[in-house]
């Protein structure tokens, strides 16, 4: 699988040069902890780069084994994650604890859900090296959910997400110009979507 990562241009040239990638543990990362990627989408991965990072901007483009892979694009996969969210209410009010919440663009619940459920599954001997998903950005969302047309199954910013929860599967990695083509970029000024 390629897939690329959006990050600042001195952490990309670390990268390319054979940094470990670390892990995103952040409480609302929307698949749990874990290593992000745009499946085949370097666009994708340079407008969340400029809004994150500005002039210091950069894409890497990466070579992934997916391994053993959660892959919520198989509908069979997603009444297995249901059972694991009730689980996880079951444990969370078990102890007591508040129940996280997912709010506007912060999925606290299904980080805390995913993470869970991996845990669960590491204990009983199957690992999931990789998560895979596609998402449709809500209305709250930068862009909303805006179709490509009235009435159209085709949204404008949907993607597919790749979270590598083990670096180990991340093969190669590459330099990515703003174009989309592979290499550093020689003028390392800052563009704006519309150029």
């Amino acid at each position: 699988m390629v897939g690329f990562h959006g990050t600042r241009g001195e952490t990309a040239a670390r990268l390319v040069d054979g940094t470990a990638v670390g892990k995103s543990e952040n409480d609302d990362d929307w698949l749990g902890h874990g290593i992000y990627f745009w499946e085949y989408a370097p666009q994708q991965a340079w407008r969340w780069a400029r809004q994150r990072h500005g002039k210091e901007a950069a894409v890497v483009g990466a070579l992934i084994r997916l391994g053993r892979c959660f892959d919520l694009l198989d509908p069979e996969n997603v009444p297995v994650l249901q059972a694991a969210h009730a689980d996880f209410v079951l444990a969370m009010r078990a102890t007591g604890a508040p129940l996280p919440e997912n709010v506007k663009k912060n999925k606290r619940l299904d980080c805390a859900v995913f993470n869970y459920f991996c845990g669960k599954m590491v204990q009983d001997g199957q690992d999931f090296e990789s998560i895979r998903a596609a998402f449709v950005p809500g209305s709250s969302s930068a862009g909303g959910l805006e179709r490509a047309w009235k009435g159209s199954g085709i949204f404008k910013n949907a993607h597919i997400q790749l979270c590598v929860r083990r670096a180990p599967n991340i093969v190669a990695i590459w330099s990515m110009k703003r174009d989309g083509r592979y290499g550093r970029d020689e003028d390392p000024g800052f563009e704006t979507e519309s150029g």
